[in-house]
């Protein structure tokens, strides 16, 4: 039904459409005036009986979200075939649909558009093309369908392939050259940067080299050679190419001014331009790109002009490397004015008018590099009259710092060791429990990972006690929590005076549960350890609060030759389980494996 009614409205194209005539001497023709155009919503070819409007000028809408029609013919007068090229100079379109009809009623499709495969066009190249052939004396009718989320500006023009082919290759060396200056520039001061560690040659580097990929990116190069995969999410590159040139410029602009010593207001200000920057990159990756767009525009323009009013500012307190800046800053509102209006539709698009703002940046850039040029040779003569009063005053400030210099290294040493001591007193609070004493959880896992790994290496046994009291909570009910904290104080340090006999670690494991872990011990050992324990626990009655409080524990035992480094958890949760086991059993006593597993 589609393609019906597309057809009928070919065939009812009525007789004061376009019809560009290509004779023996063709070789350009620029759709603009005359060129047939209508604005819908919706993505199917108009009505038949639908209103078409006629340009004056190149298509140029601003942000709108429509799809563009446009209808014309092609009529070729000469004696031969002609083979030609539909030529889109604006590469940022998302959606170009040609249709293209013989007088056969054959007709052929491009779909062409930056969100769609490169392969789509038949022709590699930085514009959108559609090619086709046009035999001699016929005439063919074109239809196109543009949807873009970017601005609509849809310049055409129709070239044969010879003049397109010339024209392409002046406009890539063109290009080339201008690029290769760039980077050229970049690299140099790269190497500058190299070798003088100077902030400022590595942040104009890189807003240089961010600055060409932007360039690349609206002349059409990056989503015409680069991998599918990224092609496919070409609309994140300008919102992170935009925050990079803000950001790489700012603290370029930051070091080359001097604005935080001279301007610490100014330079807070372009802090948090170019944070803002990188927040807008970031949100641009999950709003439609219709919008981000926009918002990226509006802060070109902020940022611009903030950047500007520092120079500006500079030149007044008479920092002459800032009349460069500022210069600079003459060519970019101009070029940024002109590329503005452009976009948004208020003056037409042109050659001029697209490449505005890419001249704008170079001569900038060129300006930016004799700012940076300018604030050395400013800094060496700044440095030359430091050395001369340096000299004439060499020897007083010899004498005086000297004099500091013992101050400090008495200071030094005094500050030294109340350091060392708070950090030592730091270090036993970050693995001490601070009611028991003994170390903590975090501290004994990490000896646990280093007396296992060390048990694995030698081929030695470790042994963990795991030990809970008995009716805790019962206690801190019935004679009160200060109660129960005696009785942990209590049991802990009965816990260290049995474990002193040996290499172990001890420290408290959750609230009422204590952790042994010994080193080279068997099951016999580790065993006797704790029966010795519990038996300690059980006969001596905890003191506190004016009670005299009885209490016992259940204990979980096991001993293990670990043989591989993820065996701590299984080792834990199988003294875990002979711990409840020991509970389950009626609390106040020992469980262990009736022999020792050598093997997990």
């Amino acid at each position: 039904m589609r393609i019906t009614l597309f057809l009928l409205l070919l065939f009812s194209l009525p007789s004061q459409a376009l019809t560009v005539i290509t004779g023996n001497s063709f070789e350009r023709y620029n759709l603009e005036s005359g060129l047939e155009y209508r604005l819908q919503a919706s993505p199917e070819p108009p009505e038949i009986n639908a209103d078409w409007e006629v340009a004056r000028d190149t298509l140029t809408f601003g942000f709108n979200p429509d799809n563009l029609w446009i209808r014309f013919s092609v009529r070729n007068t000469s004696s031969e075939t002609q083979n030609l090229v539909l030529d889109f100079p604006y590469p940022l379109l998302d959606e170009v649909d040609v249709y293209i009809r013989d007088e056969s009623g054959k007709e052929v499709v491009h779909r062409l558009g930056d969100t769609r495969p490169a392969d789509a066009q038949h022709i590699q190249h930085p514009h959108l093309v559609a090619n086709f052939r046009l035999p001699a004396m016929t005439q063919h009718q074109v239809q196109i369908r543009v949807k873009t989320e970017a601005t609509l500006n849809v310049p055409i023009t129709l070239w044969t392939q010879s003049a397109f082919i010339s024209s392409s290759v002046r406009a890539t060396v063109f290009d080339m050259i201008m690029y290769g200056i760039l980077v050229g520039i970049a690299l140099y001061h790269l190497l500058l940067f190299a070798q003088l560690r100077e902030p400022s040659y590595f942040w104009y580097s890189i807003f240089l080299i961010t600055l060409v990929s932007i360039f690349a990116y609206f002349q059409g190069y990056i989503n015409a050679y680069v991998f599918e995969s990224l092609r496919r999410h070409s609309n994140h590159f300008l919102p992170w190419s935009y925050a990079v040139v803000a950001i790489s410029c700012i603290l370029y602009i930051q070091r080359a001014l001097d604005l935080p010593r001279s301007r610490p207001g100014y330079s807070r200000l372009l802090n948090m331009v170019a944070a803002t920057g990188l927040i807008l990159a970031i949100v641009a990756m999950y709003i439609p790109y219709s919008s981000s767009i926009k918002f990226l525009t509006v802060y070109a323009a902020i940022a611009t002009l903030i950047v500007i009013g520092a120079q500006a500012i500079r030149a007044f307190d008479q920092y002459e490397p800032a009349y460069y800046g500022f210069t600079a800053s003459a060519f970019l509102m101009v070029g940024m004015g002109i590329t503005i209006m452009e976009k948004t539709g208020l003056v037409t698009s042109t050659p001029i008018t697209r490449s505005a703002g890419d001249v704008g940046f170079t001569v900038m850039a060129v300006f930016y590099a004799l700012l940076l040029s300018q604030r050395m040779r400013w800094e060496q003569h700044k440095r030359h009259k430091a050395e001369l009063a340096v000299r004439l005053s060499n020897a007083e400030l010899l004498q005086t710092q000297q004099k500091l210099n013992k101050k400090l290294d008495v200071l030094v040493r005094e500050r030294t060791v109340e350091l060392e001591k708070t950090n030592e007193q730091l270090h036993k609070a970050s693995i001490t429990d601070p009611l028991t004493g003994l170390y903590n959880r975090r501290h004994f896992d990490q000896e646990f990972q280093r007396l296992h790994h060390a048990a694995m290496q030698d081929g030695t046994s470790l042994s963990l006690v795991l030990l809970d009291i008995d009716h805790f909570k019962t206690i801190n009910d019935r004679y009160g929590h200060p109660a129960g904290d005696a009785c942990l104080i209590d049991i802990a340090n009965r816990i260290q005076s049995v474990a002193k006999n040996f290499d172990a670690v001890c420290a408290r494991y959750g609230g009422e549960e204590f952790i042994i872990l010994m080193a080279d011990e068997d099951l016999a050992t580790a065993r006797a350890a704790a029966q010795t324990l519990l038996s300690l626990i059980r006969e001596v009655p905890v003191a506190a609060s004016g009670h005299s409080i009885r209490v016992t524990a259940s204990i979980g035992v096991i001993a293990r030759q670990p043989s591989s480094a993820d065996e701590t958890d299984t080792l834990l949760k199988a003294a875990d389980e002979l711990l409840y086991q020991a509970k389950a059993q009626g609390r106040d006593q020992i469980c262990s494996p009736e022999k020792t597993d050598y093997s997990l």
